[in-house]
């Protein structure tokens, strides 16, 4: 069973950001571009660097320590570094909040 939690308030993630929330033991990186709201696991899969404070484009995240693009989307990367996808997660906002889909 999938079940939404809010996670923060849309205020708090301004456009062009990102922030790692704990959600039942998983760090969660919630990220906010122009293109909407995203959901991935705050963990390259690359080097296992934490990729809070990545530099975004559109839908995509560059992990801080190695530069890998991951598609916040789908989780996949590009380049030659790793082929291992990221996890992700469906977000909404409502009323002012984002709610991260977590569960089953």
């Amino acid at each position: 069973m999938s079940d939404f939690v809010r996670v923060m308030a849309l205020a708090d993630l301004p456009e062009g950001t990102n922030r790692a929330v704990d959600v039942d033991g998983t760090s969660i990186l919630v990220a906010r571009t122009a293109m909407g709201v995203f959901a991935v696991a705050n963990v390259c899969s690359h080097a296992q660097q934490a990729l809070e404070g990545g530099k975004m484009k559109a839908v995509h995240l560059f992990c801080p320590l190695h530069g890998v693009r991951f598609d916040m989307r789908t989780g996949c990367p590009s380049g030659t570094l790793t082929t291992k996808a990221i996890r992700t997660w469906p977000t909404r906002v409502d009323d002012g909040h984002i709610f991260v889909e977590v569960g089953d």
